[in-house]
């Protein structure tokens, strides 16, 4: 079952006219690795749709629908905060995370964005 990373990074070779070959030299990794990160049975590692989006100069709105594709296909995320409030904040969340409504997580999730564009 492909990925929604799978789908945009094969949409990205055909729109380029390339083989999975040439973007495992692109990012120097093998071609069973991606096969496998597009197909769901190996998990995209923190980093690697930052290696697509330097390897292939995407634009701002390409390079984030790679980014949530790759988040969308994780199955565990590493948070590493710098600061008490931070870890406490973040231990917070992964422990509410699935008690919280649509509705919460929309409301937070919004604020992150605000945030981030801030």
């Amino acid at each position: 079952m492909t990925t929604t990373l799978g789908k945009e990074l094969r949409k990205l070779r055909i729109e380029r006219d390339e083989r999975i070959l040439d973007m495992a030299g692109k990012i120097d990794c093998s071609t069973a690795f991606i096969s496998a990160v597009e197909t769901g049975r190996k998990t995209p590692p923190a980093g690697f749709e930052e290696l697509i989006i330097k390897a292939y100069g995407l634009a701002s709105q390409v390079a984030g629908k790679i980014r949530a594709a790759a988040d969308e296909s994780r199955r565990t995320f590493v948070l590493e905060p710098t600061s008490q409030l931070g870890r406490d904040t973040a231990g917070l969340m992964a422990r509410k995370m699935n008690s919280l409504s649509d509705e919460q997580l929309e409301k937070i999730k919004d604020i992150l964005r605000k945030g981030h564009n801030e």
